[in-house]
């Protein structure tokens, strides 16, 4: 899986506004962003092993076919930037947490397969913006999944998955370090993002914020969520194949699960 996480800079507030996905200036940064955090191609491997994830239950699941079966699910919970937070995932899947390494924001929440594949990011930061070329690109829309629970400041999300297929455009690919043609990325956004028929290549993701009631060296109490699965295809046709498959699926509804427990005083 290839990882595209936002390059930050600071945006004005007026941004601040809604999370659309259309352009850059679409997906905003939150108010008073004075901070940074780690770079999308630069954000460091770690190797710190996969900590256990909560309990395990059994849950129902439905399938394509509108029956269900029972998937074993563990929960994973977490605090990172004054937000206390949980999300649920298939039980042989694991979660690498290394947000409290050294350098301050060096680290990550990793969500791993059964076979050590990084299925998806979890990032929360106190300042969020992005530079880029804002060119772009045709994009197909795969289906939202609603979120679970509303996030304190932003509302109602989605997790949504978009895919983009920039094999007419290979200097695009070279500049986003994509390894093949196609890309499909889930992510969380807010459920007020319209769905747009183009996007920017390195911006096929969405945002959601939290409140606090911490005040931050930035002088706000809310923090941005990035929670974000990306993965290659050669094909538009392989790519609408995986969009179809029990991994997506799963990785739809790990996202939409994603919750705030409470703020850290």
């Amino acid at each position: 899986m290839s990882r595209h996480r936002p390059r930050l800079m600071f945006l004005p507030a007026a941004l601040c506004v809604a999370f659309a996905l259309s352009s850059c200036a679409g997906v905003p940064a939150p108010a008073g962003t004075k901070t940074t955090a780690p770079s999308a191609s630069t954000a460091p491997a770690s190797t710190a092993p996969a900590s256990p994830s909560g309990s395990a239950s059994a849950s129902p699941t439905e399938t394509p076919d509108g029956g269900s079966t029972a998937v074993a699910l563990s929960t994973f919970s977490g605090t990172w930037e004054d937000v206390e937070y949980s999300f649920d995932h298939p039980s042989d899947w694991t979660v690498r947490d290394t947000t409290k390494d050294d350098p301050p924001q060096s680290g990550a929440v990793t969500v791993l397969g059964p076979d050590g594949r990084e299925l998806a990011h979890l990032t929360i930061l106190l300042a969020w913006g992005a530079e880029c070329p804002c060119v772009e690109r045709p994009a197909v829309h795969f289906g939202d999944v609603p979120g679970k629970t509303p996030l304190s400041k932003s509302g109602p999300f989605v997790a949504r998955s978009v895919a983009m297929d920039l094999t007419d455009f290979p200097q695009d690919r070279a500049d986003r370090l994509w390894t093949n043609n196609v890309q499909v990325v889930t992510s969380l956004t807010g459920a007020s993002a319209p769905v747009s028929a183009t996007l920017v290549p390195r911006l096929m993701y969405g945002l959601g914020l939290v409140e606090t009631g911490v005040m931050a060296v930035t002088e706000v109490t809310h923090r941005t969520v990035l929670f974000i699965s990306g993965r290659d295809f050669g094909t538009m046709a392989e790519a609408e194949a995986y969009g179809a498959s029990e991994e997506h699926r799963q990785i739809q509804e790990m996202i939409a699960s994603f919750r705030e427990v409470s703020a850290s005083a």
